[in-house]
């Protein structure tokens, strides 16, 4: 009986020290995301704003870690700046049906620590982006960087998307002489606070 209770026990005392070893950060407002794209008449960029976030980890950085961690951000499709007037930002809204989803999101299942240089390191984040109402798997490769009280903690990367990956339909203009190509580059740079 005093085994039992004893490994009971530390059981939950290994759960407790591992639910306290967890380090919560929010999105910093000062983070950014962009997406450019291209059409028949032009380049352009979106800039999306007022986007929220968090990231939750468990484990110290060190290379081949997998830190089973939680990294997500979204905003909202209203928030989008085009840059080019309402009409444009219209147009945005229109195709990533706003009315039925108002936010794209990034959520990770695994982060992978692939390299470390100091307070610098590299994250393969795996998780699912949803736009449009369309959930996609997708693989991101982020170059971090951490302070060395690990108060903040910074990603930026790029990836390749396309439109037709979310069934959006292309967005025209001037009776369709302005026609947006598929091809998307999403940039960001975002940094997250410790709670």
């Amino acid at each position: 009986m005093n085994n039992k209770t004893n490994i009971l026990l530390l059981a939950f005392l290994l759960v407790c020290l591992g639910v306290k070893a967890q380090t919560a950060y929010t999105l910093s407002k000062e983070s950014t995301m962009k997406i450019d794209g291209s059409s028949t008449v032009s380049d352009w960029s979106v800039e999306a704003t007022e986007a929220t976030g968090s990231f939750t980890t468990s484990e110290e950085i060190k290379i081949g870690k997998i830190l089973y961690s939680n990294l997500e951000f979204s905003f909202p499709v209203d928030k989008m700046e085009s840059g080019r007037g309402p009409m444009m930002n219209s147009k945005i809204k229109n195709a990533l049906i706003s009315d039925e989803n108002p936010l794209v999101t990034f959520k990770s299942i695994e982060n992978n620590i692939i390299a470390v240089n100091g307070d610098k390191f590299v994250l393969e984040s795996l998780g699912t982006i949803t736009a449009a109402g369309v959930s996609k798997p997708l693989t991101v490769t982020l170059n971090g960087f951490f302070n060395t009280e690990m108060k903040t903690i910074s990603f930026e990367g790029s990836k390749d998307l396309t439109m037709s990956m979310f069934n959006i339909e292309k967005p025209t203009a001037f009776f369709g002489e302005l026609k947006t190509n598929d091809e998307l580059n999403v940039k960001f740079n975002v940094s997250f606070i410790k709670q």
